[in-house]
């Protein structure tokens, strides 16, 4: 099964309504220990999107993106304020207002290993969440969407993410973070630059080419990789193929962790995880 838009043509920001529906944000508002009260809280945003495995939805996105957020929450210098998750992007959303999320119930799993090349993580959401993100027009991404991509010629690919330098470091006067998605074009490669790092797993390569929308794509890591294949003059078919990982600044080479690899391994990860809860 895919996935179909019969609109003749996208522009930028038809495609980022489209694909909104499949980016989920994790958004902390927080006070370093030796700030002010009188200074403005900080603000960061760990971008992701919804997938369901083995029945469970989670908010999948990078294994580094996981372990910097669990290493924020547990820091004695960090005084956690909100915590939300921001599913804000969909077109024909009811409500702009996030939903606040309590994630120190919530458990996390993820892997983030440079020489086997992989680098994905999860956390399991209860249903009140996935109900109410539903409501709210964010779509989780199934096993249809993904399994039966390597029977696919795609035409295209494009990455979708959050840049750091489109998103605020510091709420405003009124406890709000501002941030921007953004959708880049990039054309596959078959292999890596020479002298790229040799991993057990084969890793999505693709480069961006022309010009870029943004500075620097630092803060994307953990957002969708789609590959889309046309189809006639109005049919765009779309298959979720990787998570954006890393990148090479100098290359313009980016690197992803595929779904076809992730998502039987993260199967195993969180049946190993809810064993070990039983116990």
């Amino acid at each position: 099964m895919d996935q179909t838009d019969d609109s003749p043509g996208w522009g930028h920001g038809d495609a980022l309504e489209f694909f909104g529906r499949h980016l989920l944000a994790i958004c902390v508002t927080y006070r370093l220990a030796n700030a002010s009260k009188n200074d403005a809280l900080s603000f960061a945003a760990y971008i992701g999107t919804l997938i369901d495995i083995a029945g469970s939805v989670c908010f999948l996105t990078a294994g580094h993106v996981l372990a910097d957020l669990k290493q924020k929450l547990a820091d004695v210098r960090v005084e956690i304020v909100d915590v939300v998750l921001a599913d804000t992007f969909a077109k024909g959303r009811v409500s702009d207002k996030p939903v606040p999320f309590d994630i120190s119930s919530e458990p996390f799993f993820f892997i983030d290993d440079d020489e086997q090349g992989l680098d994905f993580g999860a956390i399991v959401l209860r249903p009140y969440y996935v109900n109410l993100l539903a409501k709210n027009g964010t779509i989780a991404l199934d096993e249809e969407r993904w399994i039966h991509q390597h029977r696919v010629d795609f035409d295209g690919y494009a990455v979708l993410g959050l840049p750091r330098e489109s998103t605020s470091p510091f709420v405003d006067s009124r406890g709000n973070g501002a941030v921007s998605p953004t959708m880049i074009w990039v054309s596959r490669r078959e292999a890596a630059p020479q002298g790229t790092r040799q991993t057990t797993y084969p890793r999505f390569i693709a480069e961006i080419g022309g010009s870029l929308p943004i500075n620097d794509i630092v803060g994307m890591s953990g957002g969708p990789i789609f590959g889309f294949r046309i189809e006639g003059e109005k049919a765009v078919r779309y298959w979720v193929v990787a998570l954006q990982s890393a990148w090479l600044p100098k290359q313009r080479v980016i690197f992803g962790c595929p779904l076809p690899i992730l998502a039987p391994l993260l199967k195993n990860l969180m049946a190993e995880g809810s064993s070990s809860a039983g116990r």
